[in-house]
């Protein structure tokens, strides 16, 4: 499957930015340098991420808010497939350190045309400008009936009202970390019963091994885990290992301002990568079977076998299935990819899974 940004979001962002940054900030040469700085400031020199660079609110919009908008797209799906995205009118959504809207925007291009009211919190007043301008252009193309309000305020003192969704992106890796389960839990306590709060943080080792002790301290204070998890538990089986994260990587198509801009700073060019979390008060599985299996690798092909890592209420569980072995019932394995559910019956119960030819295996692809 893959992942699209629409070209009207685009629009939006870019008549939203340029009543902001203006024209020149916008321009080729300049918004490709501020990006790659960005970038380096996010990865490689963190100690700088504070800095208010120059041309950094255009990097922002013009590039990062687009090019990361549709990663919601992945939980809202999941959400969706086992019914537990609030039907009720309008949907009140919250967007923590919304920025210049990514979260939000893209939750108005992933979502059927509804009715929403939704609250944008950040600490950077132009940014919410670009944000609700934005928004506001890409409902009515849309079809949507919006009500947005922009709140300038520090995401982790300020009070949150009531909601059926929490969204948080890139923003928990941008808190002390003193400060992440804190706000989480405040988050949390303000939804419906059947609401949602959706973490999204950058797929880098730190921050997503960050989001997973976050996860952790959640499960340990009663949340429940709706995704990326099938295993209920903590802690996190990546966290045994510090050279380990868990991380989503799907096929992205970006519109063509962005895609130019990814194919001249090498960015966003290898795909839609992220790390996620999606809490809920009442317990629902993303699957509903107890030796389900979430594939957290790519699927390895050797000679003459094929294997992948699963991640589930077993732990973290090595599959391999034998060439020789290869039959009607297991062979939906073969079509198992990074991000899917692998339902294996008998269910694992060890750290290593040899399908035999007589294991039955089922593929579910929680986001469609």
């Amino acid at each position: 499957m893959i992942w699209t940004v629409p070209v009207e979001l685009e629009d939006a962002v870019y008549a939203a930015a340029r009543s902001v940054v203006g024209d020149a900030a916008l321009a080729a040469g300049p918004l490709g340098r501020a990006i790659v700085d960005r970038s380096r400031r996010y990865t490689s020199e963190r100690e700088r991420l504070a800095e208010h660079a120059a041309g950094d609110l255009a990097a922002r919009a013009a590039f990062f808010t687009i090019a990361d908008a549709i990663k919601i797209a992945i939980p809202l799906a999941e959400l969706a497939g086992r019914g537990a995205l609030p039907a009720r009118s309008p949907l009140r959504v919250v967007d923590l350190g919304a920025g210049c809207g990514a979260m939000s925007l893209g939750l108005v291009a992933s979502l059927p045309p509804r009715e929403l009211e939704l609250l944008a919190i950040d600490r950077d007043s132009d940014a919410l400008r670009i944000a609700t301008a934005a928004l506001r252009d890409l409902a009515a193309r849309r079809g949507f009936a919006l009500d947005v309000t922009a709140r300038v305020a520090e995401v982790a003192s300020t009070a949150i009202p009531r909601a059926d969704l929490v969204v948080l992106g890139s923003v928990l890796n941008e808190l002390p970390a003193a400060a992440r389960v804190p706000l989480v839990e405040r988050a949390l306590a303000v939804l419906a019963d059947d609401g949602a709060l959706i973490a999204i943080e950058p797929a880098l080792r730190d921050t997503a091994r960050a989001l997973h002790d976050v996860r952790d301290a959640m499960v340990a204070r009663g949340a429940h885990v709706f995704a990326p998890c099938t295993r209920t538990a903590a802690p996190c089986t990546a966290l045994a290992d510090p050279d380990d994260w868990c991380h989503e990587h799907r096929t992205l198509a970006l519109p063509p301002r962005t895609a130019e801009l990814a194919r001249t700073t090498h960015l966003r060019d290898s795909g839609l990568k992220l790390a996620y979390l999606v809490l809920r008060r009442a317990p629902l599985p993303l699957v509903p079977h107890a030796g389900a299996l979430r594939v957290v690798s790519a699927p390895h092909a050797a000679k003459g076998k094929l294997e992948l890592v699963g991640c589930g209420d077993a732990g973290r569980v090595d599959v391999r299935l034998l060439r020789r072995h290869r039959t009607d019932a297991n062979r939906a394995f073969e079509d198992a990819r990074r991000g899917d559910v692998i339902v294996v019956e008998p269910a694992p119960t060890g750290e290593r899974l040899e399908l035999a030819a007589e294991t039955r295996v089922r593929v579910v692809k929680p986001a469609g």
